[in-house]
């Protein structure tokens, strides 16, 4: 079930802030990217949610460098700050798209522990956030 479509919708009705992503995947015969949330904004309970980001034409992914520094036996412990969601969003004047010279396109910028670097820039047709279902 959606339960927001387009950026606007979404930033304007949920906050992303301390969810945590816990799986990435690619649906819709290989063409949708899907981050699965825990959603904790409107409860104290977790919530899982679906972002989709249909039509995926670009996704950049970039973990912190910390990455190579820390024991392989320890990297499990760092691994959901790497993935806790702090802010996001919409890129306006995106190079990609004016290349493309697709104005309807969509460019989203995700950012986990550093705000300066995206942890996930997305360039999509669109976005919509769903309750997820098994």
């Amino acid at each position: 079930m959606i339960i927001a479509n387009g950026f606007g919708e979404i930033f304007d009705t949920l906050d992303f802030t301390d969810s945590i992503v816990e799986q990435i995947s690619w649906e819709n015969d290989l063409l949708d990217l899907v981050l699965t949330v825990d959603y904790y904004f409107d409860s104290g309970e977790c919530n899982l949610l679906k972002i989709r980001f249909k039509d995926c034409l670009k996704a950049d992914f970039l973990l912190t460098d910390n990455l190579l520094s820390i024991q392989e036996e320890e990297k499990r412990s760092y691994s959901m700050s790497w993935y806790t969601i702090q802010n996001y969003r919409l890129v306006k004047d995106s190079d990609f798209i004016k290349k493309c010279n697709r104005p309807d396109l969509l460019h989203i910028e995700i950012y986990t522990v550093d705000q300066e670097v995206p942890w996930l820039s997305i360039v999509s047709k669109g976005v919509t956030v769903e309750k997820f279902s098994e």
